[in-house]
This record gives structure tokens, sequence and C-alpha cells, in this order.
């Protein structure tokens, strides 16, 4: 075949030709959370990691970094290695749901620290190149769960909405846009905490009108059959 070497590789049991070429690098998009994140992934609750991984199919690669029961705490022990690693060029940063349980539980972050965790993990990552989209804790239904009270998340939602401000980044203030939606808390909610499917598709359509301001779909080149 002369001129530049080529490779074979398999695709539905036929070969494929492709020209030795270097495949254009993927951007990365990571969710990097706790246990709403994690479930993020099932695609049965319409999880919303799930869902941006379809959306950008072959045009990003959304890698999921969420860790059920995390607090900032925990997440500023791994995110060098679970999120700086990958070289993003963005990340979702969505952590507060473990932090505000109530003091007598062995989750709970003080809110100054847990101001201050958001701070430092937006600090770290943007240094490194990547942009941010905060996303506060969401409600949480007090007749279903006995570890939190809506006041108390309230606080950390409002701080974690006040340093995306501070610090110019954009951010989805999901404690307030669940509650827009009549009886949030059976909507919403499967368990008074974690979000359901129409939760999760709440999110996912405030995080993708958030990415197309940064990342519109059609500016990322699909990766086509030829590999380019």
């Amino acid at each position: 075949m002369g001129g530049a070497r080529q490779k074979s590789i398999f695709y539905s049991a036929h070969p494929v030709i492709l020209e030795d070429h270097a495949v254009p690098n993927m951007k990365k998009i990571i969710c990097f959370g706790d246990t709403i994140t994690e479930m993020g992934l099932v695609v049965e609750s319409r999880g919303y990691v799930a869902r941006l991984a379809e959306r950008y199919i072959r045009r990003a690669d959304v890698l999921a970094r969420g860790f059920s029961g995390y607090t900032t705490r925990d997440a500023l022990s791994i995110v060098d290695r679970a999120v700086l690693a990958e070289q993003p060029q963005c990340v979702v940063l969505f952590f507060g749901a473990s932090d505000s349980v109530l003091p007598d539980q062995f989750q709970h972050v003080p809110l100054d620290e847990y101001r201050n965790n958001m701070q430092e993990l937006a600090t770290r990552i943007a240094c490194s190149g990547a942009w941010l989209i905060f996303v506060t804790p969401p409600p949480a239904d007090e007749q279903k769960t006995l570890s939190r009270r809506m006041t108390h998340t309230e606080q950390y939602a409002l701080a974690c909405y006040e340093v995306a401000l501070e610090m110019d980044i954009p951010v989805i203030d999901l404690f307030h846009l669940i509650q827009q939606q009549s009886e949030w808390e059976r909507k919403c909610l499967m368990d008074g905490i974690h979000l359901n499917a129409h939760g999760m598709d709440i999110l996912y359509e405030a995080l993708v009108a958030e990415l197309n301001k940064q990342m519109p779909l059609q500016s990322l080149p699909r990766l086509g059959m030829d590999g380019v």
C-alpha cells in the first residue's frame, strides 16, 4: 500500500484500515461528588452522569468520580489522584450533602470548614487549567431523615453558592431548583436525601445549559468511524 504506515483494527468483526496518525485527544468532563454523583451512573434512574456520557459520546469523555458518603474533607485527600491526574477540561464539583448532616453525625463538617474546603478544591482544580461548575446540596425532607434539617442544609447551600460567586464560578442552585417543583419531597427525592429520576432530570438539564455556555456540543469534534 506504500506511503504512510497503516494498521488494522476490528469493528463488528470486519477489519478497518486506519492511517497511522494520532487520534485527537478527547476533552474530559469529571463529575466529582458524593453519593448522588455515584448514583449518577445508574441508567435506570436517569442518573445525570450517565446521561452526560451519552450526550457527549464520541465527543468528550465524561468520568464519574462519585464516592458515597464523602465530604469535602475526603475530597481534598483524593482530588490529586482522582481528578487532577486526569487533566480534565471541566469539573462539576458537587459536595455538601454529607458535610451538612447534623453535628451529632460522624460525617459532619462545620460550616466554616466546608466553605474553606470548597475554596481549596476550586483553587486546586482551577490552577490545573480546568474550569468548574459548582452544584449546591439539594434540600432534605425532614419527614424521612433524622440526620438533616432544612435550615441547616440551607446554610451549606448558601455557602457553596457564595464561594462560587466570590470565585466567579458558575453555580447550579440545586437547593432552590428542586423546591420550585410542587410536592418536591415526593417528586424529586427517593428517600428524603438522594435524587430520584425526576430530581436527576432537573440536575442534568441545568448542567447541560451551563455546559453549553462553555463547551457547546457542536464545538466538539465527533470521533468518526475512521478514528478522526
